[in-house]
């Protein structure tokens, strides 16, 4: 008879998410910024928009957690 593997551990994470906009500059419009804190390792990641934002939680989803 085969053994199943034990299931995974849920895998989760907690970030702590800031936004903030620029001062704005004549003829630009206002420029917003993100940073994302892991509280555990008070790592901090700044992106300047949505979508390298996405792109890194995209990333980190598909790999091992560790980014």
């Amino acid at each position: 008879m085969a053994q199943e593997a034990p299931p995974s551990a849920p895998r989760y994470q907690f970030f702590i998410l800031g936004l903030w906009a620029q001062p704005e500059q004549p003829g630009r419009p206002v420029a917003w910024r993100i940073s994302l804190e892991n509280p555990q390792t008070a790592e901090r990641k700044g992106f300047t928009d949505l979508a390298e934002l996405d792109a890194f939680l995209a990333a980190w989803m598909a790999g091992d957690g560790t980014r």
